[in-house]
């Protein structure tokens, strides 16, 4: 009998489109004879039933032939769960069988994963859940799990999604468990592929400190946007952001959020803001402050207090006389801006500058440049500090006389008559006027003769600056000889110009003249043997007024003014004339026969006063000295005379020993050019007995005189211990005796002289 075996075929067949819509799956099995056939319906080994079969027959050929199909419909769930159903048939005791699942159909690698979270903004702003999704991207329908730090959430937190290419879950998440949270995980299992996840980090890396600072925006001022703050922020770590402003600790700014790369550096940001006018107060300031992460934040310093009233500081800057006088005027506050007056006359700065303080404080310069022949009038000029944004104005005003202290504006006034050469003059006179002060160019010279102004004959010479910051000015006035004589009164004014007050001297001749004494001072003799340089002192006393000349002569030649020095007159305390020196320097070695002379002219004398000193360095010839020995009230005088060169010795001695207790003066050179000196000894109880010898003893030279004293022994009715306890006790009785005795000659000579002058009178 004939058998042929059928070819068999399993396939899917759907309507519509795939995956939305039923599928069938056909299994054909053809060309097979006989007819008698079996088909069955396996799904993972298990049979199925409801299966719909047609049988046809094949009449081509000399041999016919039959064709069987036979079609289910799978449960869909099962079919997309990737079940495996298999057609089986048995033919001629021979099995045939075909399986197909939808594994088959596409492909069965492990699809893509891709999670999303929400945003570190989106979880801020959200009220008070958020969600988080897992896209597949396959058209099995697979299962997904959620897996929050290794835990499953509850099935009514997972929602679930498809389409024809995609499977979207979608996970809900309470506000606070997110921000709780660190890691989710979705994973994906069908049995068609190998499970695939995917893990996402929820919680950022660790946070550090990052450094936060605000200032407010200068070149955002120089635009005319005066209330931009910026933050800066450095050493940020990888986490996401937001930054806010605040006024008093309060935030005035809406989250300005910042989403930062995972990167594993640090990051900078920056962000500003304009302050609204609500917030421009004077007792408010300004702090940044960073939210990164879900719990950690950090603050900026603060700003102080930006919104404050101008303040303005108006300064005189030194400046040459040759150029202009320079004024700075500075402002500060919140958007200071200046403008110079004069005048009510606005005037152009120089120069401007603008710079901003750590504090957000603004700093405004100006500098304004005048002629000084304009600053000289002492003209006021205005400085004035406005703030448009505050609308505020300050202003201050600065002059030639606002800047000179009290203490500048005065002067000292010193006026001198004529010099001693014009007095003999019958032209004209000159009398001089010195003024002494701080910047003098700013005082006026008012010179009055008998209380008369006088200008035509006034020459007055620049001030000469001095070391200790003064200066000196000298004014001259001629004039006439006439009324100089007549006595009027000269009068010199100084006056600055932003002054009332003046400050006068005045002179007139001198009725009352007082010629002076002149003496030149005789060196001593130490100072002539231990010194070749002799200075020679001419003192001038007992003048008035105090205009004089002194000078100096070595025989008869008048010395330049370099080899001696004058002093200023000066007056004693309670004199009514003056005194002054004068010093000159002499050579031993080149001076020794020369003659000085100190030479004097003043009013009082209408000829030249002075006083000579001849030979002053001259050698010495020997004189020997005389001595003689004096006893005073407890002491001993040796007084040596008339000897020459200086040098001397005067030694004490009693019977036995040196005596110690003596002083003995410097030698005195006298006008005949031989020495004097004398030495004192003190007596006492114990070198003054009666009995005893004491010898003053001079060396002059090769010469040796001893000049020697005894006290009168009156020892015979007395014992010696009784006349040393008595010796004082006798001693001031001599003393009592002697003054009687003068008293008594005194008295008398008084009497004879009254006799002699009652006498002449009556005559």
């Amino acid at each position: 009998q004939r058998v042929v075996s059928p070819n068999i075929t399993l396939h899917p067949v759907w309507e519509g489109e795939f995956g939305a819509s039923p599928v069938r799956l056909i299994c054909t099995l053809s060309g097979f004879f006989p007819d008698k056939l079996n088909v069955t319906w396996q799904r993972d080994n298990t049979s199925l039933d409801g299966q719909i079969q047609r049988k046809l027959q094949s009449v081509e050929g000399v041999e016919k032939t039959f064709s069987l199909s036979s079609e289910i419909e799978p449960n869909m769930t099962e079919w997309a769960d990737g079940s495996s159903f298999t057609c089986m048939s048995i033919h001629n005791n021979s099995e045939l069988k075909k399986s197909i699942s939808i594994c088959q159909i596409h492909s069965s690698a492990a699809p893509s994963i891709h999670v999303e979270i929400p945003s570190f903004k989106t979880v801020m702003m959200s009220a008070s859940e958020v969600k988080a999704t897992c896209s597949l991207r396959t058209v099995f329908d697979a299962k997904v799990t959620w897996l929050m730090d290794g835990k499953l959430p509850s099935r009514d937190q997972v929602n679930r999604d498809t389409n024809t290419t995609h499977l979207i879950s979608t996970l809900t998440v309470s506000l606070n468990q997110w921000k709780q949270l660190k890691l989710l995980n979705c994973k994906a299992e069908h049995r068609c592929f190998s499970s695939a996840e995917k893990t996402v980090k929820v919680a950022g890396p660790a946070v550090t400190a990052p450094s936060v600072e605000i200032r407010r925006s200068l070149p955002d001022l120089l635009k005319g946007n005066s209330a931009v703050l910026e933050c800066d922020i450095t050493q940020l770590s990888s986490s996401d952001l937001y930054v806010t402003f605040q006024a008093n600790s309060v935030d005035i700014s809406d989250k300005q959020y910042v989403d930062l790369p995972e990167d594993p550096g640090l990051h900078s940001v920056s962000r500003r803001f304009t302050v609204p006018p609500s917030h421009w107060k004077k007792d408010t300031s300004f702090t940044c402050k960073v939210n990164q992460g879900f719990s950690s934040n950090f603050e900026s310093n603060s700003t102080g207090k930006l919104f404050v009233d101008p303040s303005v500081e108006l300064l005189l800057v030194p400046s040459k006389e040759s150029g202009p006088q320079r004024l700075v005027c500075s402002g500060w506050g919140f958007d200071p801006q200046i403008k110079w007056f004069s005048e009510s006359q606005q005037r152009s700065p120089s120069t401007n500058d603008i710079s901003m303080g750590a504090d957000g404080r603004v700093a405004v310069t100006s500098q304004l440049h005048i002629p000084q022949t304009e600053w000289k009038t002492g003209k006021g000029f205005t400085c004035k500090v406005s703030d448009k944004s505050l609308n505020k104005t300050v202003e201050k005003e600065i002059s030639l006389c606002s800047v000179t202290p009290a203490s500048s504006q005065i002067v000292g006034v010193y006026v001198q008559g004529p010099p001693l050469q014009e007095l003999q003059s019958q032209g004209q006179v000159t009398v001089t006027c010195l003024l002494i002060g701080p910047s003098l160019n700013d005082f006026s010279i008012t010179w009055k003769v008998g209380g008369i102004k006088y200008s035509l004959t006034v020459h007055t010479e620049p001030p000469v600056s001095h070391s200790n910051g003064t200066e000196s000015l000298r004014s001259f006035l001629n004039v006439s000889a006439e009324d100089w004589h007549a006595y009027k009164q000269v009068s010199c004014e100084g006056k600055h110009r932003c002054s009332n007050q003046g400050y006068e001297d005045h002179i007139s001749k001198s009725r009352d003249l007082y010629p002076p004494t002149v003496k030149i001072i005789q060196p001593t003799a130490s100072e002539l043997s231990t010194s070749d340089i002799l200075t020679l002192i001419c003192l001038v006393s007992g003048f008035f007024p105090s205009n004089i000349i002194v000078y100096w002569e070595e025989n008869g030649q008048r010395l330049p003014s370099t080899r001696y020095t004058n002093s200023p007159a000066w007056k004693y305390t309670g004199s009514s004339t003056y005194s002054m020196s004068s010093r000159l320097n002499a050579s031993k070695t080149e001076d020794k026969q020369s003659t000085y002379s100190c030479v004097v002219r003043h009013e009082s004398s209408e000829t030249l006063l002075e006083s000579t000193i001849k030979d002053v360095f001259a050698t010495e010839p020997y004189s020997e000295p005389s001595a003689t020995l004096l006893q005073g009230s407890g002491e001993l005088v040796c007084l040596v005379f008339g000897f020459s060169p200086a040098s001397i010795n005067i030694t004490w001695f009693d019977d036995t020993k040196e005596l110690l207790d003596y002083n003995t003066s410097e030698p005195h050179r006298g006008p005949n050019g031989k020495f004097s000196i004398q030495s004192h000894l003190r007596l006492s109880q114990i070198n003054w007995l009666p009995g005893a010898v004491l010898t003053c003893r001079v060396t002059h030279a090769n010469t040796t005189q001893s000049l020697k004293i005894a006290k009168p022994d009156i020892l015979e009715d007395c014992l010696f211990l009784d006349d040393i306890m008595h010796a004082d006790v006798s001693q001031d009785i001599d003393v009592e005796n002697w003054y009687m005795a003068f008293t008594f000659l005194l008295f008398f000579l008084i009497s004879i002289i009254y006799g002699v002058l009652a006498t002449v009178i009556k005559v």
